[in-house]
């Protein structure tokens, strides 16, 4: 088994120099140019791989180091199966890690692992001659890092041609400038948790601002460099797809709409592989209906607050469905939701009132970035003794107003105030986000508590 698909990673100096922008213009334009593209994104993260979506039409998965180790090759090497060209949008800088210190997490690192060159993104406003010491110094800086060439972002079009030479001049050719603009900067524009979610922005306006910015794309220079530089991985073993055996069809409830949006694709896909899946919008649907499960993940629950609690008849359900001793997993906003109450904007919420705490939001993360948690009480989710491996981001803050006895303690992370992990008859919430590859959430409630799986 060989990884040979060509591939290109899409990476910068900083953190909100573009990439995103450039990565969706680069993808377009090639499948404009009559190639087929699959696309991954570095790290954990539910928004940029959601925009990808809409230009490509398919799932784009996460490339996680730190949460996956060497599984990052067979995950490229089976989601990137059948395309002329794989594209990795970077996370952070091009060098930036967990510590600081390492390489762990770090772009660069997954780089070297998958093989890959690398297009470098530079924000070309207000700069000239210093972006020559910036490619320099990225390609010196670990000589391993494959750098070949360079997107211009952000660039006023007077600026293009001295911008264009002044990279030149470092040896990489020029392969796209995308020019400033009123409309990228507005619907690219970053709140509390980064960008907005690709079912929270008019489709038609972004296609539109993507196929404008893709229109100065040069993708015979981008599938050469790929094609060129991508060298072939000998992957061990073969793909195996394990298939449990479930007697029955559970049937699960999500509760998604524009408020609960972070899901994994492999979270969605396993629950269609393993049961009935109905998808539930809490802002609009009367309530959750006959299911065996319901999951409901993170997303901005303060920013939709008061859909939320105008629909009472929704999270009255919810309420019934934990009472009767229905099996619900939530993350981060989920838990958010299930709290009495979400403080935004100095207004209070109601919400769903499963948890006896209020949720404040913060200007400041509370937590942020990866961790690690032991199970120190048996949970729907695993038992005691299981190290939990995910990561957390969050501005928001629990004040607990009843006791509880909460499942895991924090060895990396926050939680709640080091603490996480609310278990109420067969409900279990945290603000842990778990990606599937990792720890399968679903698999493990339906396999080992669904009655008759």
């Amino acid at each position: 088994m060989e990884l040979t698909t060509p591939r290109l990673i899409i990476s910068s100096y900083k953190g909100k120099s573009g990439k995103t922008i450039a990565t969706l213009a680069i993808a377009n334009a090639l499948i404009r140019a009559g190639f087929t593209v699959s696309m991954f994104k570095v790290g954990p993260d539910y928004i940029d791989p959601s925009l990808h979506g809409l230009i490509t039409g398919s799932p784009s998965r996460n490339l996680d180091y730190v949460l996956m180790g060497s599984g990052v090759l067979e995950r490229l090497y089976r989601y990137s199966m059948g395309s002329d060209i794989a594209l990795i949008e970077g996370v952070a800088g091009l060098y930036d890690s967990i510590d600081g210190f390492s390489e762990l997490g770090s772009t660069a690192q997954l780089a070297k692992l998958i093989k890959a060159p690398v297009l470098l993104v530079i924000n070309g406003e207000r700069i000239n001659r210093t972006a020559r010491a910036i490619i320099r110094g990225l390609r010196q800086f670990d000589p391993e890092v494959k750098i070949m060439g360079v997107v211009l972002t952000n660039v006023p079009p007077r600026q293009v041609d001295k911008l264009t030479r002044i990279v030149e001049e470092e040896g990489l050719p020029v392969v796209g400038a995308i020019p400033r603009s009123e409309d990228i900067e507005e619907s690219f524009s970053y709140r509390h948790l980064g960008l907005r979610h690709a079912k929270e922005v008019a489709r038609q306006q972004l296609i539109s601002i993507v196929d404008s910015a893709s229109t100065g794309i040069n993708t015979d220079i981008i599938v050469k460099m790929a094609r060129e530089y991508s060298e072939p991985i000998k992957l061990n073993g073969q793909l195996e797809v394990e298939v449990p055996i479930v007697r029955g069809r559970p049937r699960i409830g999500i509760i998604a709409g524009k408020a609960f949006t972070f899901y994994y694709p492999e979270t969605l896909e396993e629950a269609l592989t393993l049961g009935e899946v109905k998808l539930l919008d809490p802002e609009v649907d009367g309530d959750v209906g006959d299911v065996d499960i319901l999951l409901i993940g993170g997303g901005f629950p303060e920013v939709y607050a008061s859909g939320l609690e105008g629909n009472r008849a929704f999270r009255a359900s919810v309420r019934r469905f934990v009472d009767k001793g229905g099996y619900l997993y939530a993350e981060c906003g989920g838990l958010m939701y299930l709290a009495s109450s979400i403080i935004f904007n100095n207004s209070e919420y109601e919400m769903a009132g499963i948890i006896d705490a209020v949720a404040v939001m913060l200007n400041r993360p509370v937590g942020h970035g990866y961790v690690v948690a032991r199970v120190i009480k048996d949970t729907l989710i695993a038992p005691r003794g299981t190290v939990l491996m995910g990561h957390e981001f969050h501005y928001s803050r629990l004040i607990l107003k009843g006791s509880y006895d909460l499942a895991l303690k924090y060895e990396r992370g926050f939680g709640v105030n080091g603490m996480d992990g609310f278990t109420i008859n067969n409900t279990y919430a945290h603000f842990m986000h778990l990606h599937p590859h990792t720890h399968d959430v679903l698999r493990s409630i339906i396999l080992n508590h669904v009655k008759g799986a």
